[in-house]
């Protein structure tokens, strides 16, 4: 046992190898968090951890009600009889991994946590860094992540069996989370991934050494480091939140990721070859949804809408301008405060699904 405060930081613990061989790492009468579509795809999940002896098993939907005081509740009751030094582990996507995260943290004031992604997605971002939150809902809209946490996993187990039964879809949206990391910090990477598609376990390795990277330096977002993660997600989350949550998270900041180049482009911050590059890669490399996808979704909100959202998940400035990480070069990026002006006068060329 790490001698390090529960949910410190500490530097990725990373475990490869099939889950019921890492599962026997688990200390008897540890709970566990599971998503239940996950345990049906690989029958052989439950059985490796209940060897184990576990005080509990909490099977949860995957998805946006994962994040829910709801679901948080009820793994917290299922921890109850843990004690300081007991261990959660989280298996799922990223939605699990985020209320877990949280649970951890909240349960005897910290115990230990175990990451166990089953996604792409949550391999290459989610579950490294600490963060975890549950989503609240603001003026009959869902807000994502407003109440959370830092609490670091003690180790990370990156089962690549429980990749094979990913759609085409899943692989895509975490695709694009890495390649949002390549983009905004890794010119070389990049380039390379250009010239010859990375293998999924490359991928996941190297977004991982890259936000371990960004991590190390700024665990608890104090010095403003880690806000260059954020690139994408800004408006992202904006089209998440419209859609209902049909549209995927990693869809999301992919879309947000060609909105930012479109506000970097309209402040003279982002190069036009720059962007015109990087929308090109992200279509051809991971492929990104197209603009038309953008188009469908604000057409069902109002600006009003659009400006309620951005105003509860990214404020930033004395008069309420935008914080967005935007692209000065491939691999380069600076944080900006975007007037409203600025994003509402390209609203009518993304409605229309065209570059402004």
């Amino acid at each position: 046992m790490s001698q390090t405060p529960p949910g410190a930081y500490r530097p990725p613990n990373d475990r490869w190898g099939p889950f019921p061989r890492l599962a026997k790492r688990l200390p008897e009468g540890s709970v566990a968090v599971v998503d239940r579509a996950v345990a049906k795809l690989h029958p052989g999940l439950i059985p490796a951890l209940e060897a184990r002896a576990p005080r509990a098993i909490v099977q949860l939907v995957g998805g946006e009600s994962a994040k829910t005081f709801q679901a948080l509740e009820k793994v917290l009751a299922a921890g109850l009889s843990l004690p300081r030094s007991g261990t959660l582990v989280a298996v799922g996507g990223g939605t699990v991994g985020d209320v877990s995260t949280v649970a951890a943290h909240l349960l005897k004031r910290g115990v230990r946590l175990v990451q166990v992604p089953t996604t792409l997605l949550a391999a290459v971002d989610s579950s490294l860094g600490g963060k975890g939150a549950v989503d609240l809902t603001v003026k009959g809209r869902v807000v994502k992540n407003p109440a959370g946490v830092f609490h670091y996993a003690e180790e990370g187990w990156i089962c690549p069996e429980l990749f094979g039964s990913l759609s085409p879809t899943q692989v895509r949206e975490g695709s694009l989370e890495a390649w949002k990391m390549v983009v905004s910090l890794d010119a070389r990477r990049f380039r390379a991934y250009v010239r010859k598609a990375p293998s999924l376990e490359k991928l996941v390795k190297d977004a991982r050494a890259i936000k371990e990277g960004v991590c190390s330096q700024d665990p608890y977002e104090h010095t403003g480091l880690r806000r260059v993660l954020n690139f994408g997600h800004t408006f992202g989350h904006v089209l998440e939140s419209v859609s209902r949550f049909k549209l995927s998270h990693g869809d999301g900041v992919g879309l947000g990721i060609l909105l930012a180049l479109d506000v970097g482009r309209a402040l003279g911050v982002t190069p036009e070859p720059v962007a015109a590059a990087v929308e090109s890669a992200l279509l051809q490399g991971p492929g990104v949804l197209g603009r038309d996808r953008v188009a469908s979704l604000l057409r069902k909100a109002s600006l009003r809408d659009v400006a309620v959202l951005l105003d509860a998940d990214k404020k930033a400035g004395a008069r309420g301008e935008l914080r967005m990480v935007l692209l000065t070069a491939i691999g380069a990026t600076e944080v900006r405060d975007v007037e409203a002006t600025t994003w509402r006068g390209l609203w009518p060329a993304w409605t229309k699904g065209v570059r402004p």
